[in-house]
Parts: C-alpha cells; structure tokens; sequence
C-alpha cells in the first residue's frame, strides 16, 4: 500500500483525452513527492470507467457501481471514493478536483497544504460566504435537513459554499467525519434527502465536524463560469484554474481543446488533436 500526504481525485465521466491532460498537468506541478493523483468515475459512465481502468490500473481509478448524477449525488461519489482509495492508499489529506481543473503552476500541491496551519482547518478551497440561490434551497428544506441529518452550529451561513472545481479535505475532517459515521447512511445517500449541490453540502458537515474552512482564492481561479479568458493568468500567480470549458455547459470541445494546448505548450507537451 502507498503512503502520501495528499490524495488528488479527479472525478470525471467522459472525454478520455481530457482527463489525462487533468492528470498529466497536475503530476507535471506537483513539487512534493507524496502525492499521488487517482480518478472517481461515476456508475452512469461505466464502460468509460473500465477504459480508465485498462489504462491506469484499479489502483488509480474508482468506478462507482452506482449513478450518482450531479448535485447532492457528488457527494456521494466524493464519499465513496475516499473510502475505495483507502484500502488503496495510506493518505493525510484529499482532494477532488473536476476534469476541467487544470494545474498551472509549480507547487499548487505544497501552497494548499501550506494553508493547513491549525488543527481547526477542514476544508479548503474557494470559499464562498454566501449564495443566495442555495439560502433559498437550504430555506426550503432545512427543517427535513436537519431531521435528516442534525442541526448545523450557529457558526453555518446558509448559502455557504465552495467552489466544487477543486476542494481539499484535512486529515481533522477525514478523522471527524469517520467519528461521526458521515461515510454511511443518511449521508452516503444525501441527494435521497436533499437537492444541495455537493459543494454547498460539504460545507454544512465541515460546520457540524466543528472545522473551519480557508480561502485559497489567492492561487486558485476557480468559477462556475470563468469570467475572463484563463491564458495568461499562470502570470498572475494562480497555481490551477476551473473550467477549461470555460461555462459550465459549454459543448464546444474546440474551445476547450484551444484552451488547454496553450497550457499544454508551457508544459513542452504536444497539441491535443482537434
């Protein structure tokens, strides 16, 4: 069994020449050795996932046997990975990141661990203090969610989120979590009781485990829809940025082809083919 500092999993479903860019760019700027980077496929992609497997190995690949879908059912692939991946690795800390999450930069890896400097950290990431679309939702269903699931602590803002293209769990919320059954039932099946997007979920039980979550905007440029051409910004002192495809459901592959050769070529790697 390996031993890292820190697990990156790159949850993806479909475009096999994407995701190995995702890998590849993220292996390129890593600076510590103890890292290893996997990815999560959802059961709803099962033969792309047995690709995954044939290429990299079981070791490196988890393909849920169940169709999870977006929202609340990436959390539970979320949970369901860091437990396949634990009979696999010996690891501190976690993070997922989307397949159009791309590292830029040397050291992402070592400047978001350097951010864990309390035993009170959590969770890290793009921290958004408050969204009025999920306010609502958790408005709407709080009084399920907390017969469901517990109540969270007055230090909870409803709306609370973090930017899902990239989101790094702590060795404290990994340990809090598994003391309070959080990998089993109600929330191994959250989007039976909830239609909380995964990373406004996660949020609330980094609340409940009493963690705290740190902002890492600084060196992550991550977005539901990037608001500017990501080129250049590499200048700027960003270490990974989300999404190449540029908005959120963007179908032109061409676009997100153009956008990932510019950063394949500051990696001396060749064009993706069109």
């Amino acid at each position: 069994m390996k031993t890292v500092d820190l697990l990156i999993v790159i949850r993806c479903h479909a475009f096999t020449d994407f995701v190995i860019d995702s890998l590849q760019a993220v292996e390129y700027y890593t600076s510590s050795n103890s890292v290893a980077v996997v990815l999560a496929v959802d059961g709803s992609s099962k033969s792309f996932g047995k690709k995954m497997v044939e290429l990299l190995g079981e070791d490196r690949v988890f393909v849920s046997a169940t169709h999870w879908g977006w929202g609340a059912g990436l959390f539970s692939l979320l949970l369901q990975s860091i437990q396949y991946f634990r009979y696999r690795y010996e690891f501190n800390h976690f993070q997922t990141i989307d397949y159009d999450t791309l590292y830029i930069n040397h050291g992402a890896d070592t400047a978001i661990m350097s951010k864990i400097n309390s035993p009170k950290v959590g969770l890290l990431g793009v921290h958004m203090k408050r969204n009025d679309h999920w306010r609502t939702i958790y408005g709407k269903e709080k009084l399920k969610f907390e017969r469901t699931f517990g109540a969270p602590p007055p230090t909870y803002i409803a709306g609370e989120g973090c930017q899902g293209g990239c989101m790094t769990l702590s060795a404290a919320l990994l340990h809090e979590m598994q003391l309070r059954r959080m990998f089993e039932a109600p929330f191994l099946v959250a989007k039976d009781h909830t239609t909380i997007a995964d990373d406004h979920l996660l949020p609330i039980f980094v609340r409940m485990c009493g963690l705290e979550i740190v902002d890492i905007s600084e060196i992550a440029y991550c977005h539901w829809n990037i608001p500017r051409d990501p080129r250049g910004i590499e200048t700027m002192g960003y270490k990974l940025f989300h999404p190449t495809k540029l908005k959120a459901r963007n179908k032109d592959r061409s676009t997100e082809i153009e956008v990932r050769n510019y950063f394949r070529r500051l990696r001396g790697a060749p064009d993706l083919l069109r």
